[in-house]
C-alpha cells in the first residue's frame, strides 16, 4: 500500500462518515473527474476534501501559472499531509469546511471560482446542511463556473441532486465505475 493511501485509510477509520472512501479515488476516476474542468484557463479551482491529494496533484499539472487552488479540508491530518507533500506556490490549504466557503473567499482576497470540485460525501449530511454547501457554492462561481461533485453513494433523488437541480440550471451526470467503490460524478453549471 502506498503512502496516499496509508494516510487515507488511517483518516478513514477515524472519520469514515467525514471522509467517505476507504481508498484514494483511482487514476482513472481521476482523470475522468480532470476532464471536466479546464485547469489552464482557470483563475480559480477549489477543491472540497481534497483527502491524500490524488486529484489536487492532477489539478495542479495543469493548472495554469497564474491560477490557484484552494484545497478546503477539514481533517487536520489529511490537510497537513497536503501542506508538507505538496510544494507548489498556487495551492493554498485550508483547514475548514465548505460550509464556510464565502468567509475562506473573503479572507484570502479571492475572486469567484471558475470550477469547485467535491469529494465532500454528501449521503452523510443533513439535508439543510447539504442545501447550505450548494447554495454557498453557487454563490462563490463566477457566471457559467461548474461544481463538480463525485460521490460514493448516490440516488436519483437524493438531497444532494435535489439542490443541485433547484440552484443550477444545467446538470449532467455519469457513472465512473472504475473505482472501488464506483462513484457518480455530477457536473452543474451556474
Amino acid at each position: 500500500m502506498n503512502r496516499n493511501a496509508g494516510a487515507h485509510l488511517r483518516a478513514f477509520l477515524k472519520d469514515p462518515r467525514g471522509v467517505a472512501a476507504l481508498l484514494p479515488t483511482s487514476a482513472p476516476v481521476v482523470e475522468c473527474i480532470a476532464s471536466k474542468v479546464k485547469p489552464q484557463e482557470a483563475d480559480l479551482i477549489i477543491e472540497y476534501g481534497p483527502g491524500s491529494g490524488v486529484l489536487t496533484r492532477r489539478l495542479l499539472e495543469a493548472l495554469a501559472p497564474h491560477g490557484r487552488l484552494l484545497a478546503i479540508e477539514r481533517n487536520s491530518e489529511l490537510a497537513a499531509r497536503l501542506e508538507t507533500t505538496l510544494d507548489d506556490p498556487r495551492l493554498v490549504v485550508a483547514r475548514d469546511s465548505a460550509q464556510n466557503l464565502p468567509e475562506i473567499l473573503g479572507r484570502l482576497a479571492l475572486p469567484p471560482a471558475d470550477y469547485v470540485l467535491s469529494g465532500i460525501p454528501f449521503f452523510w449530511l443533513a439535508p439543510e446542511t447539504a442545501l447550505e454547501i450548494v447554495e454557498k457554492t453557487h454563490s462563490s462561481l463566477r457566471s457559467g463556473g461548474s461544481f463538480v461533485t463525485y460521490q460514493v453513494f448516490y440516488q436519483r433523488r437524493h438531497h444532494l441532486r435535489v439542490h443541485l437541480e433547484r440552484w443550477f440550471p444545467t446538470l449532467r451526470s455519469e457513472l465512473a465505475l472504475r473505482n472501488l467503490p464506483p462513484y457518480r460524478i455530477c457536473v452543474a453549471i451556474k
